[in-house]
This record gives C-alpha cells, sequence and structure tokens, in this order.
C-alpha cells in the first residue's frame, strides 16, 4: 500500500476513535451510558442501524448468501419483506417495553420475574457472545491482514509473533475501550459517522462495478450456467442448493417474529427518544438480511 491508501484508511478511522472516546464527556448518569440517554431521533437511529447492518462480518455473510445462491432466493425474501413491515407499524414489543421505562431485557426480566432469571439469562448472553466473539475478531483480523498486506509474523521485542494474534488483539482492545469509554452512546455516534462515510462510498462502488462489468456479456453467462436445481436466477429451481435454501426461508419468518422485538428493545434501537421515534426509524425500505449471524437466520426488512 502507498502512502495515499494509509492516509485514506487510517484518517476516517482515527476520526471516528477519536468521536468514540469523546463522547466521554457526555456520559452523566447510568442512563446516558445504557441507553444515550434516550435523546436519538429517527435519522441517527436509521444510519446508525444502517452501518450496523453493514459491518465487516455481516459483509463476509452477504457475500457467502450470494455466493452461494445468487439472486434466487431474492423473489422469496421479497414475498417475506411485508411480514417486518407489519411487525413494525404496530410496533411489535417496542411499545410495551418502553412503557415499563426499563433500560435492558434484563432489567425487564427482574422487574417481571425474578433476580435469578436476570442472573441466569446473563450468563447465557456471555455464553453466546464468546462463541460470537471467538468468530468474529478471527474474521476481521484476516481482512486486515489481507487488506493491508501486512506479513505473516513481526518480530516484537526478540519474540516472531504471528501478526494474526496481534490484530485480533488490538481489534477486541479497540472495541471494548469504546464501549467501557462511551457505551451506548459511543456506539450510536461512532455508527452515524462511519455511515455518513460509508454510504456515499458504496453509491460509487456500486457505479463503478456497474459501469465496469456488462451483465448481458460477463455477469448473465456465468449465473445461467449452473445444474439443474441449483439455479442462480429462477426462484423455482433451487430444491438443490445446500446452506441456503427454501427449508431457511420457512425458518426465517418464524425467528424474525421472536427476534424482532427483542432487537427494538436492545443496543442502540432502545436508545430512540420514544416508542414512536424508534417505530419510524426501523419502517425502512432497504432490505437487510441477516443469514447465519449471531441472532441465527434473522431476516430483517427495513424502510429509509
Amino acid at each position: 500500500m502507498s502512502c495515499i491508501d494509509w492516509l485514506i484508511t487510517l484518517i476516517p478511522a482515527a476520526y471516528v476513535i477519536f468521536m468514540g472516546f469523546y463522547c466521554r464527556r457526555y456520559i452523566v448518569g447510568v442512563s446516558d451510558y445504557l441507553v444515550a440517554g434516550r435523546v436519538a431521533r429517527r435519522y441517527m437511529q436509521t444510519t446508525s442501524h444502517a452501518l450496523a447492518a453493514l459491518g465487516l462480518v455481516a459483509v463476509v455473510m452477504y457475500v457467502e448468501v450470494y455466493y452461494k445462491t445468487g439472486f434466487s432466493l431474492a423473489f422469496f425474501q421479497t414475498i417475506l419483506l411485508p411480514i417486518t413491515v407489519i411487525l413494525g407499524l404496530f410496533g411489535y414489543m417496542s411499545y410495551r417495553f418502553r412503557e415499563t421505562r426499563a433500560m435492558s431485557i434484563g432489567q425487564l426480566l427482574e422487574m417481571r420475574y425474578c433476580r435469578s432469571l436476570r442472573i441466569f439469562a446473563s450468563f447465557l448472553r456471555i455464553f453466546a457472545d464468546i462463541l460470537a466473539n471467538v468468530i468474529m475478531p478471527a474474521i476481521a483480523a484476516r481482512f486486515f491482514i489481507a487488506y493491508l498486506d501486512l506479513p505473516s509474523v513481526v518480530d516484537l521485542f526478540g519474540w516472531r509473533c504471528p501478526t494474526f494474534m496481534i490484530v485480533v488483539f488490538a481489534t477486541l482492545a479497540l472495541a471494548i475501550s469504546l464501549i467501557l469509554a462511551g457505551g451506548t452512546l459511543s456506539i450510536l455516534v461512532t455508527n452515524t459517522l462511519q455511515s455518513i462515510i460509508v454510504l456515499p462510498l458504496l453509491l460509487v462502488f456500486i457505479i463503478f462495478v456497474l459501469y465496469k462489468f456488462n451483465w448481458a456479456a460477463e455477469v448473465a453467462p456465468v449465473l445461467m450456467d449452473r445444474a439443474a436445481g441449483e439455479s442462480f436466477i429462477n426462484p423455482y429451481d433451487v430444491s438443490h442448493l445446500r446452506d441456503f435454501n427454501i427449508f431457511t426461508l420457512l425458518v426465517v419468518p418464524v425467528v424474525n417474529a421472536f427476534l424482532h422485538g427483542i432487537s427494538g428493545s436492545t443496543g442502540t434501537q432502545n436508545s430512540c427518544k420514544s416508542a414512536h421515534e424508534g417505530k419510524i426509524a426501523t419502517i425502512r425500505l432497504v432490505p437487510k438480511a441477516s443469514w447465519g449471524s449471531s441472532k441465527a437466520y434473522v431476516f430483517s426488512f427495513e424502510v429509509s
């Protein structure tokens, strides 16, 4: 990488990291740390959630889905679109959750049931997060090593240390430091800033790909050259697809109904000024598929 490449990479990253730690001065109470004082409006929630759906692990997931299925499942994804839209329009779970004035699902469990259930749910969540964080930092480290063209081994005080371990430690340390410094407010602000930077660049990238590659001459022939039952274009010829197939499409709506309300009651979405602002922010037109993520097979469509 040249000097310009390093500057393009490091300057936006440094600015976002600086703003994440700068938010620490606005933390004056528990509510500021857990739910960002619940002052976020729909625009910040929309941009923040859009970037959260485009994390590095999510991008790898999207690439894997389309690498395995092409565009064949997009037809069925469109059919499932009204399910999440209807759940969002009715304020499924989010309105009732905000009426309890709880700032987390754990607090709600203790208020409605008992402290023992809250402790059990916390241990269950910690175990699930440990399993998720075994994979995600490793994927991020592999990406940065390949993208920055880093050596596989570096000399560290006379010890030949794998670059992979250093990058994993650095990414985990940075993420944990930002969360501990500013809590949900830091996550909300950094996601929003990243969204402002990334989304216009994605538009430029899409235009470049459409200009660079000819659909009729290069892309379409490859997509159509498939075995029977594994079509990348025909949605009714996917019976032999593995991993992401018709069975997945049957599981997704059920799981989505359970997780839609939970996702609106946790994380940055819980920092909305009101339940109505949160509903408007999450009813967005752009479909988002979360196949095989840490939330299992979730299918979330959102309108912007």
